[in-house]
């Protein structure tokens, strides 16, 4: 197939930009202020955010300016105020360097649109933005409706293609949307993640234009979707997230695409939009799934810290599951009027650490937490609900999980057996260090859990309460 001479350019650019944005390394610098400051933001060592927006003559928004006059504040850059007040607005486009949009705690945004908050540059072909803050002024948060249906598309923040950049002091409720709402992803416009270049398959490179450097901390949501969260990493290099909570769902997702054969991320190669460096810390769940999900698809990830990850009347604090497609799964590719096919296999989180505390809390005795089919097997056979099929379990209000009491801290389908210390590309396989973590069961316990809370796939039970078959162990 020969590509078009504007998908060449836009091929070389991509390349040239992503070669620049590797030379550019923070330098370390001292220890982060409050959450509510304009300091640096640094955890373990690292640097993830600077503050490099000088001060300077604010910009002030009001509740009724029009969409268009506040894009025009947005395009200028520097420091844009929003005062007090409810705000009904549409998408905002924040593709200006050096862009700090401050916000009232008491302030209030009512979407109209599917996204609110839209960081990134103009195109795919335009310099990587810089320097971006959104934060709420005072000790609070300040609150964004989403004002959607269940299932359907709210992101009221999306974030990507931009370097050094943090948000903080957002309250988002929320309404079962099917999607998750803050959103770290590699810049997409459509195109396939496996291109023709000078005739030769090849790994379309925009898909490699992730955030890198940032902070999203102090960020809060409520009613989220079992298969969503507050904060989904798509994609991202030396990303923080940090003292984040959420109701219901998940509250952060660690799941670079979809896996599915439509999924471009997924056929953009192993490396390109994965996730190298993020640390996760102060995350939090209630009455939902977990407070972290981790599902690598066919991206290779690494260097993950996990730190004080709690969950109260939720089913885990922590679940690591498994890449679901073959070693070598093949794709046909439709694209410029040619079908080829491409492969696929299956990826892995590698040097993820667990520190600090990881708990799971069960508080009275409703049945308040979220699981999914995959999950039926590792409830402690004496708390089970009828049969044991999925289906006798009650769903939860959106429908996409079903309901019981706590099971785990951490889960890991991930990994087969607790002996296992290797990574099978056929499985799928992958483990996490909890050597160095205190993980509790509170309230409850798990008959079949060890380190104080951990399932491997080996301690699973049939529904007759029999253990599985290395078979059935193997089959993912």
């Amino acid at each position: 197939m020969k590509n078009s001479i504007l998908f060449k350019r836009v091929y070389m650019a991509i390349v040239i930009s992503v070669a620049v944005i590797v030379c550019q390394v923070p330098q370390s610098v001292a220890a982060a202020g409050p959450v509510t400051s304009h300091d640096n933001v640094s955890y373990g060592g690292k640097t993830y955010f600077e503050n490099k927006i000088t001060p300077q003559k604010k910009k002030t928004v009001k509740p009724g300016d029009s969409l268009s006059s506040i894009q025009a504040k947005l395009d200028e850059g520097g420091i844009i105020l929003f005062t007090s007040g409810t705000y009904n607005l549409g998408v905002m486009k924040i593709n200006t360097s050096n862009t700090r949009i401050e916000v009232v705690e008491d302030a209030v945004f009512n979407m109209s649109s599917n996204i609110l908050f839209d960081i990134r540059p103009v195109t795919v072909t335009s310099p990587r933005i810089e320097n971006v803050e959104i934060k709420t002024l005072g000790n609070g948060r300040f609150t964004i409706n989403t004002n959607g249906n269940k299932g359907g598309d709210k992101r009221p923040v999306r974030i990507t293609n931009v370097k050094n950049f943090a948000v903080s002091g957002i309250n988002i409720a929320g309404n079962y949307e099917g999607q998750p709402f803050v959103v770290l992803a590699p810049y997409q416009d459509g195109s396939p993640g496996t291109i023709m270049v000078n005739g030769e398959q090849t790994y379309n490179p925009i898909f490699g234009l992730v955030p890198t450097y940032g902070v999203i901390q102090n960020v809060g949501a409520t009613g989220i979707h079992g298969g969503y969260a507050t904060v989904q990493l798509f994609g991202g290099d030396n990303i923080l997230l940090r003292n984040i909570d959420g109701d219901h769902g998940v509250t952060v997702r660690l799941e670079p695409g979809s896996g599915k054969d439509t999924d471009n991320m997924s056929l953009a190669g192993p490396d390109l939009g994965s996730l190298h460096d993020i640390a996760l810390v102060n995350i939090r769940n209630t009455n939902g799934f977990t407070a972290v999900y981790m599902k690598p698809h066919a991206k290779v990830n690494h260097d993950i810290t996990l730190e004080n990850i709690s969950a109260v009347n939720s089913a885990f604090a922590i679940h690591a599951d498994v890449a679901e497609f073959k070693a070598d799964d093949n794709v046909a590719v439709t694209y410029g009027g040619e079908t080829y096919n491409v492969h696929r296999k299956r990826g892995r989180f590698e040097n993820v650490k667990l520190l600090g505390d990881i708990t799971l809390t069960q508080q009275g005795v409703d049945k308040l937490a979220w699981f999914a089919i995959s999950d039926v097997l590792y409830i402690d056979y004496s708390k089970r609900d009828g049969s044991g099929n999925y289906a006798d379990y009650a769903p939860s209000i959106e429908g996409s999980k079903r309901l019981t009491t706590p099971i785990v801290p951490v889960l890991m389908i991930s990994q087969e057996h607790r002996t296992d210390t290797t990574f099978s590309v056929e499985r799928g396989n992958f483990t996490l260090d909890f050597s160095a973590a205190n993980i509790q069961s509170i309230g409850f316990t798990h008959s079949l859990a060890a380190h104080g809370g951990v399932l491997y796939r080996e301690d699973a039970r049939t529904k007759t309460n029999k253990p599985l078959n290395e078979e059935q162990i193997q089959d993912y």
